[in-house]
């Protein structure tokens, strides 16, 4: 049965007495000094002191009674409504007793995580931890936490992105500053000593804009987009969700968050205008881009000759990733079977490689088209024979028998691929699209084809048809075109089918009448 006991006390130091009243003395026989909490005679006065509570809790299993008590309440009516929230926690299985802050809760539920979570995984709910959670929310007893609490870590970050957006509106208006600066110092005459000490003024004037500029610059930050923050509830509600189980809160309060609207960026394909507008103004139509049918063999003719261009059929045909591609060695490649198992990645973490196993689902057996095992069986003859050539100066590395490696047979780093492609794309003059475009790219393309999109999901090793088909379909110009005729072909062909039957159908005799049937009917 629920019993509240409120009191007052206070932190006013003076002469302590014994519970009948007489002086608590010291050893040396003089009158104790101390806290008086309870018994200060000014507790009668208003705003003197603060309100507690202390309330009775069933025994615990060791048989101990359970106290909780908590004060600094600025009325009685507070800390008895508190202490009823307690109440009802306890009634609700939360712990009430608990002193652990939410602080020391994450670091202990990040290391029990670290050891079923993948690395990336791990990495990133660590970062969430690091930036987000323990700064906003740390020094927080667990018991205490609250949604509004949860929220004002996102309330902080929408208005922070307001801030780092104004301060690159700031910046851009500095380097065009400085950029005007630089034009009248490079435009002014120089001819008379008069000119030539204006123009040494001039460029006293761009050289503090410059500077003005290069120090703001550095202090540019990223905004956190809806992506980032829904990654930080996502990794919130997976910690709460553990501290539910063990009866450490009363509810998953990251469920009753309030957070922008997150938007997947549609892939897009480079059709003339959007490519035309890029050269304009520089600016990609979306996050997400691929090429056209004609636009990907004019990139493939153009690298032919790069050393990576098996792999890069690879991520255009079959959809690899990159740290995949780094990954692979050639005990997963089949050419006889035409079959590649994909059961390993690369994965970087602060540039530091790690070898891991891919997701459930990514773990898969990819069938090779013609070229790529033609592709793979010439790479692999030609790396033999350079590490013939290496091992005869004993200079030869061993990198676990991976398909792609330097000549010395040393493995790629991953973003060494993300890197070597970006300078391919610069360099062929196509508009730009990220290596794990590609993969889009091998979707796309696969679909059109007419291929199966189940068959589509095993090769890009997805875990569900929306996420291959939604995500990673990009509708072509090529299929835009066949659904456009489609149904006016559909139309035609019905039209076709029609005048057939009319044509087909025999012509019915009109019937002779006989030569007293005019008379009569005169």
């Amino acid at each position: 049965m629920f019993e509240e006991k409120t009191y007052k006390r206070c932190t006013c130091m003076g002469p302590l007495f014994e519970k009948d009243g007489e002086p608590a003395l010291d050893d040396d026989g003089a009158q104790k000094v101390g806290r008086l909490d309870r018994n200060c005679p000014r507790l009668k006065e208003r705003t003197h002191g603060s309100w507690y509570f202390q309330i009775e809790l069933e025994r615990g299993g060791d048989g101990k009674r359970r106290r909780p008590r908590e004060g600094g309440f600025r009325t009685q009516e507070e800390a008895a409504a508190r202490a009823e929230e307690v109440w009802k926690a306890a009634k609700a299985g939360v712990n009430v007793m608990s002193e652990e802050t939410v602080a020391q809760f994450l670091d202990r539920w990040l290391k029990k995580k670290k050891t079923e979570l993948k690395r990336t995984t791990a990495h990133e709910y660590g970062r969430d931890i690091e930036l987000y959670m323990v700064p906003h929310l740390g020094a927080l007893k667990l018991r205490d936490l609250r949604a509004r609490h949860c929220q004002g870590i996102f309330d902080w970050i929408i208005a922070d992105n307001e801030r780092r957006t104004e301060h690159r509106g700031r910046v851009a208006e500095l380097q065009e500053a400085a950029d005007t600066a630089c034009l009248a110092w490079r435009n002014a005459p120089a001819g008379t000593p008069a000119e030539r000490a204006e123009r040494a003024q001039l460029r006293g004037v761009w050289a503090d804009a410059r500077d003005r500029h290069a120090v703001e610059r550095k202090q540019l930050q990223r905004t956190t987009g809806p992506s980032t923050m829904l990654s930080i509830k996502a990794t919130l509600s997976s910690a709460l969700n553990d501290a539910l189980k063990e009866e450490l809160i009363a509810k998953n309060y990251a469920q009753f968050l309030t957070l922008p609207k997150v938007t997947k960026a549609r892939a897009l394909a480079w059709t003339a205008p959007r490519v035309a507008r890029w050269k304009r103004t520089g600016q990609k139509p979306s996050p997400v881009m691929v090429w056209t049918l004609e636009q990907t063999a004019e990139f493939l003719d153009f690298i032919v000759e790069d050393r990576q261009f098996p792999g890069w059929h690879l991520v255009l045909f079959h959809g690899l990733r990159r740290g995949e591609l780094a990954a692979l060695t050639w005990d997963e490649v089949n050419l006889d079977e035409e079959i590649i198992h994909v059961t390993e990645q690369l994965v970087s973490i602060s540039y530091e490689i790690h070898e891991d196993t891919p997701k459930a689902d990514s773990v898969r057996d990819i069938k090779l088209n013609r070229d790529s095992v033609l592709l793979l069986k010439a790479w692999r003859k030609k790396q033999r024979a350079e590490r013939k050539q290496w091992e005869a100066h004993r200079a030869w590395k061993d990198s676990g028998n991976r398909v792609f490696t330097r000549e010395d047979g040393s493995a790629y780093h991953p973003q060494f691929f993300s890197d070597r492609w970006d300078r391919l794309v610069s360099l062929s003059g196509l508009p730009p699209i990220r290596l794990h475009d590609g993969r889009h790219e091998a979707a796309s393309l696969a679909l059109a084809a007419g291929v199966a999109p189940k068959a589509v999901q095993a090769m890009l090793g997805h875990s569900s048809m929306r996420m291959t088909t939604d995500t990673y379909q990009t509708v072509l110009p090529e299929m835009h075109a066949a659904t456009a005729s489609a149904s006016l072909d559909l139309m035609a062909a019905y039209r076709a089918k029609e005048q057939k039957k009319v044509a087909k159908k025999p012509k019915k005799k009109s019937k002779k009448r006989g030569k007293g049937e005019g008379k009569e009917a005169a």
